[in-house]
């Protein structure tokens, strides 16, 4: 899933809305871009992003309703 983009000089680990709602069926597409927002402006390179962390992130901004 990672890559390296040569024009950019960048490494690049794109996540997008499907990887959200493919952890969390039961969220919308608005919610599950508010969770890739969230995950944006509380990034930690030291974790980085995984499915650990998209998890974390959609249970603490939408709980789930039998946890």
């Amino acid at each position: 899933m990672c890559f390296y983009d040569e024009k950019s000089k960048t490494l690049q680990d794109p996540w997008s809305v499907d990887d959200v709602l493919n952890q969390r069926p039961d969220l919308t597409e608005e919610q599950a871009c508010e969770v890739l927002s969230f995950i944006a402006e509380s990034f930690d390179a030291n974790i980085g992003i995984n499915w650990d962390v998209i998890d974390s992130a959609a249970d603490y901004l939408f709980p789930e309703e039998n946890s």
